[in-house]
């Protein structure tokens, strides 16, 4: 299973490398924040999640302002600075070529709490147009610093929300010795059209421990 989770994210990352030709456009839209200076360490060995996954299980409950597919609430997200229509299209499998990947950077005090000036994230979404074209990148948004948050001590269980002038981004979920998972939901304040922001849960996340909690 490891063997196949490791090609898996290495498909993900060749497929950034070495995209297609002769894409019909490029998705260098919706820089949300400078990702250039965005740096991400951790403790990982090989085999653990060091870059996480944003998918959907198939199982979760989604808000009326953003009831469609994985996809239209991965483009709603992104429509607080890109027009949806500019975005390919993006699968809800957890290790497929196309989704949505992150990394971050969660603090967390003796009691807990979560220390907002020392944690950030940063997620890309792959899309169908990287797979074809040779110039296009991921659309990231990134948030360099978290508004609150806390876990238990004891279960590990709790949540982080990232927050920046175009909204939040939630994650709720327990931390155990290998891994951080749950679910992430949004709630963006402004839309690239000047419509009614977008908001709602986006889906299910895997990463390992040693990836993103400090």
């Amino acid at each position: 299973m490891k063997k196949l989770v490791l090609l898996s994210v290495t498909a993900v990352l060749m497929v950034a490398c070495n995209p297609k030709k002769d894409a019909p456009k490029v998705s260098t839209v919706g820089n949300r924040n400078n990702t250039n200076v965005q740096t991400f360490t951790s403790t990982c060995q090989q085999n653990q999640f060091q870059i996480g996954t944003i998918y959907d299980s198939g199982s979760q409950q989604v808000s009326l302002y953003n009831s469609g597919s994985y996809e239209d609430r991965v483009k709603g997200l992104l429509s607080a600075t890109v027009n949806p229509q500019e975005v390919g299209q993006i699968s809800g499998g957890q290790w497929d070529q196309t989704g949505v990947r992150f990394q971050g950077a969660i603090k967390l005090d003796t009691s807990g709490n979560v220390v907002g000036a020392s944690s950030k994230i940063l997620i890309k979404v792959y899309d169908s147009y990287l797979l074809q074209s040779q110039t296009a990148m991921p659309i990231p948004v990134s948030i360099d610093s978290a508004s609150e948050g806390n876990f238990n001590t004891q279960t590990g269980v709790g949540y982080v929300i990232f927050k920046d002038q175009y909204g939040e981004i939630r994650f709720d979920g327990r931390i155990d010795a290998q891994n951080f998972t749950g679910t992430v939901s949004f709630k963006n304040t402004v839309s690239f059209d000047n419509g009614q922001p977008a908001q709602g849960q986006l889906g299910q996340f895997l990463i390992a421990r040693c990836a993103i909690i400090q």
